[in-house]
């Protein structure tokens, strides 16, 4: 493969379908994961990096199931010594694909009982997340840029080992073309450099632009309403702080600040009413689960007796619904997610800003 060496000094649409152009290779057969970085690959720069961070992902997902168009399962919940993404989760378990749509393809998903719940949402090579669907039935697939899409299908974590991996066999993808994803190789100083750089404006983009507006426009998609909320700068964020992320109609993001790791806080909320459920999840300063209790959720929660939640973060051993916070970064931060969040929280009502330091 002929290495190409693009520097991009500056972020205007041009260069950045530039590099996407020249990321972009047409393959028989998979690349392998190793070859993605090479010292004299392409230059990454933020307004490039959702690209060459999707091309990534791709990659290894179609190296890991060893071919296009074919399921990768993971038939227990995110471990904590293999997170090949920041900011996983353990509210369901996942499956993914590479998928050629370039003729047309489609996801078919086996029924599950009602009120469990079943999601599958395609990203495009440019990290643009379309609107999640649900439940049972065979789904068409589109994209409106580059041949492949990366197909992500959560199912519920309150389901048995044997019940997973019945439903994940069942999953089925039928695609007209079986062109495999490939790229040019990436330069990974700059690649990680970026990355770093990016993370690190997450706290930034909080204060300028609110929860409000940095959670809708996190993850949108140019062909249908969340293109409003398009903000560069998010998207680059997004792709570097929760890739794969989806869209608010279908999941709501509460991001905190790093905090302290030790003492207890607590937050303490009234149940949001979301269609599906919530969940706190505990980070590392680098985004990453550091504990096999990392995470709490609505399905499993213990309610108080009003029918409120209070939710424990280091605190005793006892203490309700509780999730460990010492790590060895010295700090801690939490997502809590909504999924398909109802009207209320659509419109503003939030359960992170509850948490408060109760003991020192």
């Amino acid at each position: 493969m002929n290495v190409k060496r693009v520097r991009l000094r500056y972020c205007t649409a041009a260069a950045v379908l530039s590099f996407f152009s020249s990321l972009l290779v047409h393959a028989d057969s998979p690349m392998a994961a190793h070859d993605f970085f090479a010292d004299g690959g392409l230059v990454v720069t933020e307004a490039s990096y959702p690209y060459a961070e999707t091309a990534r992902q791709m990659i290894r997902a179609q190296a890991l199931a060893g071919q296009v168009n074919r399921f990768v399962h993971r038939p227990e919940l995110t471990p904590t010594a293999d997170q090949p993404v920041v900011r996983m989760n353990r509210d369901s378990y996942y499956s993914s694909a590479v998928v050629d749509v370039s003729q047309g393809a489609t996801v078919t998903l086996p029924e599950v009982p009602e009120g469990k719940y079943l999601s599958m949402q395609p990203v495009t090579e440019d990290h643009r997340t379309q609107p999640m669907s649900y439940g049972g039935g065979t789904y068409q697939l589109a994209t409106h840029t580059g041949s492949h899409v990366y197909v992500i299908v959560r199912l519920d974590a309150t389901f048995s080992s044997e019940e997973v991996q019945r439903y994940q066999a069942a999953m089925r993808i039928e695609a007209a073309s079986s062109k495999a994803f490939s790229s040019e190789p990436v330069n990974k100083d700059s690649f990680y450099a970026v990355e770093s750089a990016l993370k690190a404006k997450r706290f930034e983009l909080l204060k300028s632009y609110g929860p409000d507006i940095l959670s809708r426009s996190m993850f949108t998609a140019p062909t249908d309403e969340s293109r409003a909320f398009f903000v560069p700068e998010i998207h680059q964020v997004a792709s570097a702080a929760g890739w794969g992320g989806a869209q608010v109609r279908d999941n709501v993001y509460e991001l905190t600040p790093n905090l302290p790791a030790e003492g207890c806080y607590q937050a303490t909320f009234e149940d949001p009413g979301n269609d599906a459920f919530w969940s706190f999840t505990v980070y590392d300063r680098s985004g990453f689960m550091f504990d096999d209790v990392a995470n709490v959720n609505s399905e499993l929660a213990a309610p108080n007796d009003d029918g409120s939640y209070t939710v424990s973060l280091g605190c005793d051993a006892g203490a309700v619904n509780r999730i460990p916070i010492e790590n060895a970064s010295g700090v801690f931060n939490v997502t809590v997610r909504h999924y398909r969040p109802s009207s209320r929280v659509i419109e503003g009502y939030r359960l992170a800003p509850s948490i408060e330091k109760v003991q020192p």
